[in-house]
Formats: structure tokens, C-alpha cells, sequence
């Protein structure tokens, strides 16, 4: 019987927080990554944070304007550049991801950034203007 590519949920629970060697989560993660399923992949790499593809990942996100994913990478270790947020933010703008646009000016803390681009944002979300 060929052996599935992708396994099910509770068999990538074991392959993350199981004792699967380093090559077999790279090996599925490749998979995914193939499949476009990059969130999914990410998980894999959480305990290698240099790991090569994810600078891979985080040029993916960066050219795409996909500000969460860019986090994502973030939050699993590995350092992100002010350069490749800012590049996230305009690559975002340009497609209309406003909410991807300002997780990634929230991220360089810039402000002037947030206000610019706050009428594109749900009114809950937009900056406090400084008049009121």
C-alpha cells in the first residue's frame, strides 16, 4: 500500500510533538509548502527557527503582502527585518490587504504608516486621532 504524502491531522500532532527526526518534519513540511499549504508547514519548522526555508517563507510573505504569515514566521523564532516588513506592508497595499498592510506597520511600530492608511481599516481598528 503506498504511504500517504500527507498524513491526517492526529498523525502530524505525533510527527510535531512526537520524536519524528528532523528530516521527516522537513520532508512533510517540503510537501506542504508544494501544496501551498505554508501555514501548515510552518508549524513544523517551530523548532528551528534558522531554519533555510524560512527565510524562504518569509520572502514568500513579504512579496505577497501576506502580513500574518510574515508574523507567523516571526513568532516561531525567527528575526524579520524592518526592510521586509515595510517591503510586506506595500506589497499588501498594492493588492488591497489593508489589515495585512497594518499588522505589518503595527510591527515597525510606524504610526505615521497606521494613520495613512486608517480610512482603509474597519473604524474599530483605525488610530486614535490625535484630536480626539
Amino acid at each position: 500500500m503506498a504511504r500517504t504524502p500527507i498524513p491526517n491531522a492526529l498523525q502530524m500532532r505525533d510527527v510535531k510533538y512526537g520524536e519524528a527526526s528532523e528530516a521527516e518534519r522537513d520532508r512533510l513540511a517540503g510537501a506542504l509548502r508544494a501544496q501551498g499549504r505554508r501555514a501548515e508547514a510552518l508549524l513544523l519548522y517551530e523548532r528551528q527557527p534558522n531554519h533555510p526555508s524560512l527565510r524562504e517563507e518569509a520572502d514568500w510573505a513579504a512579496g505577497q503582502g501576506a502580513g500574518f504569515h510574515l508574523l507567523a514566521v516571526q513568532r516561531g523564532g525567527r528575526e524579520i527585518p524592518e526592510a521586509q516588513f515595510r517591503a510586506c506592508a506595500a506589497a499588501a497595499e498594492q493588492r488591497g490587504r489593508w489589515m495585512e498592510a497594518r499588522l505589518c506597520y503595527e510591527a515597525v511600530g510606524d504610526s505615521a504608516e497606521l494613520a495613512r492608511i486608517a480610512e482603509h481599516l474597519p473604524v474599530t481598528l483605525r488610530p486614535e486621532s490625535e484630536e480626539g
